[in-house]
């Protein structure tokens, strides 16, 4: 079971004991909500776990703040202050996991460790990797996801059917994760997301500035997981080898393990919750 509730603007999801420590905190993906972070809270019952619907998704579509990811940094900082977390240990899936280094190094010693899911590390260089490609390529799938759709059902199969065509315990939890991004009457559902802070989060992911950096100024523990496949079952992996490698000359104390899952069904994975636990 968890709360959920409004903090410093953003809503978010509280799961486990609220006194205690070390706390997580947990960043989504470009397109996602707190929703994704249940299986992960589930298997860390003894623990509390915080996870913000970042600016511009679910709850939180309508806050207003800088643009960016400092601006959702800057954001996750003011609830991380309003709920006075202290010894935190800071995890991100997806663009979240470009987002954690932020919040990290703006949470100062009170951040414990960072576990980045996916990302964080920036991508192999591609053409389709130029800022104006990914805001094409995103501006395109934002008005795909933007229309009226019948049913919950409908959007899951659309949004997540690819990612979990092999996981058919995961169909219920899907449905959930959709049941909370939708709003609208019967029939006539829309996902509560702002399509252009979506575009503009993920240029600055893909095609921005390097985040990873932000941690070089700390000491906290970095740990990153990658998925050995991609979008789906049949996709390559996001980050390439090379791509950790690269990141690892960045942050020299990063560590990195591979995860037999796609980018979606990372955050099922056992490594996270383990992760989590070492982290402790």
């Amino acid at each position: 079971m968890y709360e959920r509730r409004v903090v410093a603007g953003l809503a978010m999801a509280d799961w486990g004991p609220v006194t205690g420590s070390p706390v997580v905190l947990a960043l989504h993906g470009l397109t996602s909500t707190s929703e994704v972070w249940s299986a992960m809270a589930g298997a860390l019952p003894a623990m509390r776990v915080v996870a913000p619907d970042l600016p511009g998704r679910g709850g939180s579509t309508d806050v207003p703040t800088g643009p960016g990811l400092p601006g959702h940094a800057q954001a996750v900082l003011r609830l991380a202050d309003e709920l006075q977390l202290h010894d935190v240990i800071v995890v991100g899936h997806s663009m979240g996991a470009f987002l954690a280094p932020l919040v990290a190094a703006k949470l100062g010693d009170r951040a414990r460790s960072v576990i980045m899911l996916d990302g964080g590390v920036a991508p192999a260089r591609a053409f389709l990797l130029r800022r104006p490609i990914v805001r094409l390529v995103f501006g395109a799938a934002t008005r795909r996801l933007g229309r009226k759709w019948s049913s919950v059902e409908k959007y899951a199969r659309a949004t997540e059917g690819k990612a979990v065509a092999n996981r058919p315990d995961l169909h219920q939890t899907m449905l959930a994760w959709s049941a909370y991004m939708l709003a609208g009457p019967p029939g006539a559902l829309r996902p509560r997301i702002s399509r252009d802070r979506l575009v503009d989060d993920a240029a600055d992911s893909l095609s921005g500035p390097a985040t990873l950096g932000a941690l070089a100024r700390t000491t906290q523990p970095a740990h990153l997981i990658a998925a050995t496949r991609g979008a789906d079952d049949n996709a390559a992996p996001f980050l390439t080898d090379a791509a950790l490698e690269a990141g690892r000359a960045q942050l020299p104390r990063l560590t990195i393990e591979r995860a037999d899952a796609n980018h979606l069904t990372l955050l099922f994975d056992p490594s996270v919750p383990a992760a989590v636990a070492r982290a402790s």
